[in-house]
């Protein structure tokens, strides 16, 4: 072969072998990234941590599959199936505190584990909670968001293993955003003891499971609908159509029973975003709405009202790194009003 001809050749192999490649994300000075996502490229997504070893979710992602950006959100929102944000400082600095993950059976939208390492989950739950929390303890908004309707599943004293009597808080509180970062995703909270967006309610001491007080949009794993009043909702005053700014109170911590009789307080978070592939679970309601793990799926960041919050990253929905409510909204008795 002449020089020439041979060194086109040559050419044309390094460039093609170039071509298969797979691309990586440039790592970023310092950070710390656990439970979130270190590449968007289609190739395995792996979890990194300072000090421990790096781990392959296997079940995260089908290999040799891209992953898009969810329909309907836009490109430069900062979640796992995106992008991360620009800069990591001051990015899942607390997940520390993230507890049990969502039922993987049920995740049906980016990545299928998240939460505390190691924990198990049970079937059918929907989101993760957050080990911040004693009871009564304030919890904050992620994002703006509208309240579109609410139900009481909390239950009397139940006999726990001991012979022991303890109570079970579990208002449930449905949001719709109102961030331009997330148009069209639910958040549900549960394991409130009570909401300042419920106005006329304290602390239920039990309620009939069979048909409990609920009011309008009501999201599940399986289905989502809504409902005019039942039972006495109209009595809890509920606040529907008001709307939270990111770092606000919506609610405070409940118990739930533990073996040993002493309760475990947290606060427990799903969120239902859209796409255009059908959620096969869905038997009611709206199919293109579907579960993440939020644990994996979203960046969180400690919220202050002068941080600076890159598009799409979610608030600690608790008070962190000096952040706290004014003194009146650490009181379970605090309300809000029709007008701010």
């Amino acid at each position: 072969m002449k020089p020439g001809k041979l060194l086109l050749a040559m050419v044309l192999i390094v460039v093609l072998l170039d071509g298969c490649a797979v691309p990586s994300a440039p790592p970023v000075p310092g950070e710390t990234r656990s439970p979130a996502l270190t590449s968007t490229t289609g190739s395995m997504l792996t979890p990194t941590t300072k000090g421990t070893p790096t781990t392959t979710l296997k079940d995260t992602i089908t290999p040799g599959i891209s992953i898009k950006p969810t329909s309907g959100v836009p490109s430069t929102s900062a979640s796992a199936i995106t992008s991360p944000p620009p800069s990591m400082e001051g990015i899942n600095t607390h997940t520390e505190l993230y507890g049990t993950g969502a039922d993987p059976d049920i995740i049906t939208l980016g990545p299928k584990v998240g939460g505390h390492p190691g924990w198990p989950t049970y079937e059918h739950k929907c989101g993760m909670n957050f080990e911040a929390y004693n009871r009564g303890s304030p919890v904050l908004a992620p994002f703006d968001m509208v309240l579109v309707g609410f139900r009481d599943t909390s239950t009397g004293s139940q006999i726990v293993p001991g012979g022991t009597f303890i109570h079970t808080d579990d208002v449930k509180l449905f949001f719709e955003s109102a961030s331009p970062d997330w148009p069209g995703v639910y958040m549900t909270v549960y394991h409130l003891l009570t909401s300042p967006l419920l106005t006329g309610h304290t602390q239920s001491s039990s309620n009939d499971l069979l048909a409990p007080p609920a009011q309008g949009y009501q999201l599940f794993w399986d289905g989502n609908y809504t409902l005019s009043p039942t039972g006495n909702a109209a009595s809890y005053g509920a606040l529907i159509g008001y709307e939270v700014k990111r770092g606000e109170l919506i609610g405070f911590a409940g118990t739930v029973p533990t073996p040993d009789g002493v309760g475990h307080s947290f606060a427990d978070f799903y969120f239902d975003v859209p796409d255009t592939s059908v959620n096969p679970n869905i038997k009611t309601g709206d199919i293109y709405l579907h579960l993440v793990q939020p644990g994996s799926f979203f960046y969180w960041k400690s919220y202050s009202p002068n941080a600076n919050f890159p598009s799409g990253v979610l608030a600690y929905p608790f008070e962190c790194d000096g952040y706290q409510l004014p003194a009146e909204q650490h009181d379970v008795n605090f309300k809000y009003t029709l007008k701010k």
